[in-house]
């Protein structure tokens, strides 16, 4: 992560919370006297605002932006051409300051635990969506008579579950609403069983379910925030006291309601179910402010109108959206185009020359030398001929013969002539004229490969002659044009280049004449035939 994208990633985050504060507060304020039902669709806008204001800010950019400056690029200048060991020394690694923050990696880790946290509240619901499941499964369908069912509608489809246990009154769902009453609710008078009825379907004509799902998104994201978690307990709140509202509203009177509401909490202090469920009835938490807003003789009970649902959504909308343009954004400057840099000449071992002035002529390249052609390829020689040992041990005559292998100079494959043992100096003598025909023929293959040498050698010579003069040429007016120049250090340096260049001629030349020296050796050297010892006197 750049340093760059590590500002820009605080500041949004930043702006989030601050922003997510911001209209929690307009929100708090706005819910003073007024309805439990306005107070509930005030707090229902506001979590929806912070669910669209991270995507709002994603998609439309901040009308103020703040530019940072661009990285600096990093020039490299060439101030020295001397590759001295001193110049490519190692340079000191740099110590880590002790109390240095490194910003990416604390981001990144402050970006590791904000997934972690939304990774367990999600585990809470979907831990919340299997024992509501549970719950289900271990119900009947409903079991009342419609004459004992209260005569209302929520204007939507619901299921109405009797619990095996004594589990609820709680209601959960979105497409299709569930209530579920506890076991004990067969036999309860139709009055209580009435309020209860009464106070759930409110709950679905209210579509309280979605609203509840809303504010665990909105606890989801601003988890660090503890105002959403306040916010999203008043919001449950103000749902129940909603539903007591419409029940009341519907011609019950506040002080039977009231009497009804402690007695089902009473009997059902589920504190487990409250955590699963949100919309649970008998919910100890905010039964006190329940019962109380119950019993208020100016309590404002009116629900809310499509208008009004209108008015609020829109002024959310409004301020999500001028919350947004007015943050501000960050903005990189372009970077500086990179400097160009000119390849620095490669420094000779010698110092350059100086500057051509018009005392001094100019010196003249020398020419070329004239390639010289590829001598031809030579012919590959033999393996040295094959040689006999004869060994005596002593006794009786015995003499061993070892033949050795040779290479083929037409196929380069080795052959092996003969291994024999005779018993007297006669066999020896015969074994020994038994292989001389192979060894007279690898002779004369061998004298025939050096007859080649010799006649494609004056080619060779040929164009070493031939190109000699040039080089000659080449270095004399070399050796001409350098008199002509005053620096005596720089006619040294050249002269002495000159010099190797000749010796190397000169090596070149005694090495060849120094080969052939050596062949006219070998030529007077080799025998025809391999000695053959002297025949003992036999037995």
């Amino acid at each position: 992560m750049s340093d760059f994208l590590t500002l820009r990633v605080e500041l949004f985050a930043g702006e989030m919370l601050a922003a997510s504060a911001l209209i929690l507060t307009v929100a708090w304020l706005a819910s003073f006297r007024k309805s439990a039902s306005a107070r509930h669709l005030v707090w229902t806008a506001a979590f929806g605002a912070l669910i669209l204001l991270p995507a709002l800010a994603a998609l439309l950019p901040g009308r103020i932006v703040w530019t940072v400056p661009a990285p600096a690029v990093a020039t490299v200048s060439v101030v020295s051409t001397d590759f001295t060991p001193a110049a490519f020394a190692p340079l000191p690694a740099p110590q880590p300051d002790q109390f240095a923050f490194d910003n990416t990696a604390i981001v990144s880790g402050l970006i590791a635990l904000w997934l972690a946290g939304i990774g367990l509240i999600a585990l809470r619901g979907l831990i919340a969506a299997v024992v509501l499941h549970l719950m289900r499964r271990d119900s009947t369908d409903n079991p009342f008579d419609p004459s004992e069912l209260p005569e209302l509608s929520s204007g939507r489809a619901y299921d109405l579950r009797v619990s095996n246990a004594e589990r609820g009154p709680v209601m959960w769902g979105i497409l299709r609403p569930t209530i579920l009453l506890p076991h004990k609710s067969l036999f309860w008078p139709g009055e209580r069983l009435h309020a209860v009825l009464r106070h759930e379907l409110a709950h679905i004509h209210r579509h309280d379910g979605l609203t509840q799902l809303l504010s665990l998104a909105a606890c989801a994201l601003y988890w660090p925030n503890p105002f959403v978690w306040l916010a999203a307990r008043a919001l449950r709140r103000e749902a129940e006291m909603a539903a007591d509202d419409a029940v009341i509203v519907s011609g019950m009177t506040p002080s039977d309601y009231a009497g009804e509401l402690l007695q089902v909490a009473a009997e059902f202090r589920t504190r487990g179910l409250s955590a699963a469920a949100p919309l649970y009835m008998a919910a100890p938490s905010s039964l006190e402010a329940r019962v109380q807003s119950v019993l208020a003789p100016t309590q404002q009970r009116s629900g809310v109108t499509s208008m009004d649902i209108l008015k609020i959504a829109g002024a959310a909308l409004l301020a999500t959206s001028a919350l947004v343009a007015a943050r501000p954004s960050l903005a990189q400057d372009a970077p500086p185009a990179p400097p160009s840099v000119a390849a620095a000449p490669a420094t000779p071992d010698v110092p350059p020359a100086p500057a051509a002035s018009n005392d001094l002529p100019a010196l003249p390249a020398p020419p070329a030398p004239q390639a010289l052609a590829a001598p031809p390829a030579l012919p590959a020689l033999p393996a040295p001929p094959v040689s006999v040992t004869v060994t005596d041990d002593g006794k009786d005559g015995v003499r061993i013969v070892r033949i050795r292998k040779f290479r083929d100079p037409k196929t380069h494959e080795m052959r092996v002539i003969r291994t024999e043992i005779v018993r007297d100096r006669g066999d020896a003598q015969r074994a020994i004229a038994a292989v001389q025909p192979e060894i007279e023929r690898a002779m004369a293959q061998v004298r025939q490969s050096r007859i080649e040498i010799r006649e494609t050698q004056p080619e060779i010579d040929a164009q070493i002659k031939a190109a000699g003069p040039e080089i000659e040429k080449a270095l004399a007016e070399a050796r001409t044009a350098l008199a002509r120049v005053s620096d005596a250090k720089i006619r040294a340096q050249v002269d002495r280049a000159l010099d190797r260049a000749q010796a190397k001629l000169d090596a070149a030349q005694s090495r060849m004449n120094e080969s052939r020296q050596e062949e006219r050796v070998e030529d007077t050297d080799t025998p025809d035939a391999p000695d053959t010892p002297d025949a003992p006197d036999g037995k």
